[in-house]
């Protein structure tokens, strides 16, 4: 397996300026971020030069690309705004191309919704992710819905329901085990279930409290067993990139460190590996 760090966490940082920096580090990879928080991340704002710099850049410093990372939600009871989505993932998955991802890129995106919804919403989500599908053949991408606590789809059972109902090779989970973490589910037992299904990974960190809130948190700084979850996707035949994530709680805060964070997180996360006696690459 390899490791990859996610853009989401350097909102401030050129994407020209992160990829020297990741491959520094030590980073195999870097996801792309595309959102209007993070500062030239979005499609129109990289013209014909600009990607082509970008792509030279990605292969200069030796960084494969995991997938891109979409703001937004599949979820929407707005027929336009789906279309919305569905034109701005149509331009990200070109960017992709653009950029040498490898093929089929793919685009993350959150599924969205709330837990309380799902049975309400579960049939919708079927039938907007077979409109994602049939762009996605089109385009030649694969979507990667990512589960969230708290959101409509936020547990293995419903993560299976919903993409065994939609039962297409270009949807895919987005596998971040934080979230099922969160939810209770336990991580050994989340990473055997899940695996098949998935296209695209994340992993960070997180406190639970008593009364039920928790804090999202650097890896290595909660109670997120990562020597457990490694060993567990590894088990399980994952042998793609492991992409840390650094969540919008901790990148919001006023004394961030973009740098700082994408370091202590690679330490955490190598260390992770060698406790798990897992070989990178």
């Amino acid at each position: 397996m390899k490791i990859a760090y996610g853009t989401y966490a350097m909102p401030t940082v050129s994407l020209e300026d992160a990829f020297p920096a990741l491959a520094d580090i030590g980073y195999d990879g870097v996801e792309i971020c595309i959102s209007p928080k993070h500062v030239g991340a979005m499609p129109d704002q990289m013209d014909a030069a600009r990607r082509k710099g970008l792509r030279r850049l990605l292969s200069d410093q030796g960084l494969g690309v995991p997938a891109l990372f979409l703001a937004g939600h599949i979820f929407t009871e707005s027929a336009e705004e789906h279309g919305r989505t569905l034109e701005h993932v149509r331009r990200c998955a070109q960017l992709a191309r653009d950029l040498g991802m490898r093929e089929p890129p793919v685009l993350a995106l959150g599924i969205g919704g709330r837990t309380q919804q799902w049975e309400t919403i579960r049939d919708d989500l079927v039938r907007l992710l077979g409109d994602y599908a049939a762009l996605a053949e089109k385009e030649d991408f694969v979507l990667a819905g990512e589960a969230h606590c708290g959101a409509a789809v936020d547990r293995v059972e419903r993560a299976v329901w919903l993409l065994d109902t939609v039962n297409d090779p270009r949807v895919r989970l987005h596998f971040d085990i934080v979230h099922f973490y969160l939810s209770g589910e336990e991580i050994e037992d989340a990473v055997r279930t899940l695996v098949p299904y998935t296209a695209h990974t994340h992993i960070t960190d997180a406190r639970k409290h008593p009364d039920g809130s928790f804090d999202l948190l650097l890896l290595g700084q909660g109670d997120l067993d990562s020597v457990t979850y490694v060993r567990a996707m590894h088990e399980a035949g994952w042998d793609d990139f492991i992409t840390l994530e650094v969540s919008t709680r901790v990148w919001s805060q006023p004394d961030y460190d973009p740098l700082a964070a994408a370091r202590f997180c690679y330490q955490s996360l190598t260390e992770a590996f060698a406790k798990a006696g897992v070989p990178r690459g």
